[in-house]
């Protein structure tokens, strides 16, 4: 009997991590691709190829998959970003354009469905969103200006708080899903257009040729003198 018992409990179905992980998965692809409204916990389960009665032990509602989707996302993108600012034998120039283009590539993958879903259907994610970006940019922005100041790319004529804060109000006031649906634009235009139009105003000259070398589109030469 105890050796039928063990075998019974080595042959149990897969662990409800596994579970859970594959429908993070598919949620993650129907949330950003058609939003959250239109994505049901049925189009979930069905996905993954499970009941709904077995998506929800593992979630109390839809909004908690949704809440724990960004969760990841989030840590994915920020450990992304630690390891390239720590990351040895990159110019100061190469680094920030690195950086720059895997935060628009994140950025890139928000449908515009699923970003007029986010503040409207779930402010409390969105809330989290908001306060993870300014606590990444409180954190790395400074440094970024003062290694900057160092090499001689950026000018040090301009208080760094002051610039700290019209980076990040900025980005608050443009990069959300509000501005971009009303502007058009994609969320990585949008960014984009607030690096170019940020940087481009604090840096040197050398800076600026650095920066135009290694992100052309962001950061053009000045053209002195144009008709």
């Amino acid at each position: 009997m105890r050796t039928k018992r063990v075998f019974k409990v080595s042959n149990k179905a897969a662990p409800p991590s596994g579970v859970r992980a594959r429908v993070l998965d598919a949620a993650r692809e129907l949330f950003l691709g058609q939003g959250f409204v239109r994505v049901t916990a049925d189009n979930i389960a069905g996905r993954v190829g499970i009941s709904k009665a077995t998506l929800y032990k593992e979630f109390a509602s839809k909004e908690d998959i949704l809440r724990a989707v960004v969760r990841g996302f989030v840590a994915e993108v920020s450990g992304r970003v630690d390891v390239l600012m720590r990351e040895e034998g990159l110019s100061f120039a190469d680094k920030l354009a690195k950086l720059f283009a895997l935060v628009v590539g994140a950025i890139s993958r928000f449908g515009p469905v699923f970003l007029r879903d986010l503040p409207r259907e779930a402010p409390a994610v969105w809330t989290e969103v908001e306060r993870f970006r300014r606590d990444k940019i409180n954190a790395n922005f400074k440094a970024i200006l003062a290694a900057g100041r160092e090499q001689g790319l950026f000018r040090a004529d301009l208080d760094e708080d002051f610039l700290l804060r019209v980076f990040v109000r900025l980005v608050e006031d443009f990069v959300n899903p509000a501005e971009i649906l009303r502007s058009g634009r994609t969320p990585a235009e949008t960014f984009g257009s607030v690096i170019k139009v940020f940087f481009q105003g604090i840096l040197t000259d050398e800076g600026r040729r650095d920066f135009s070398a290694k992100a052309p589109a962001l950061f053009e030469p000045r053209k002195e003198g144009a008709s």
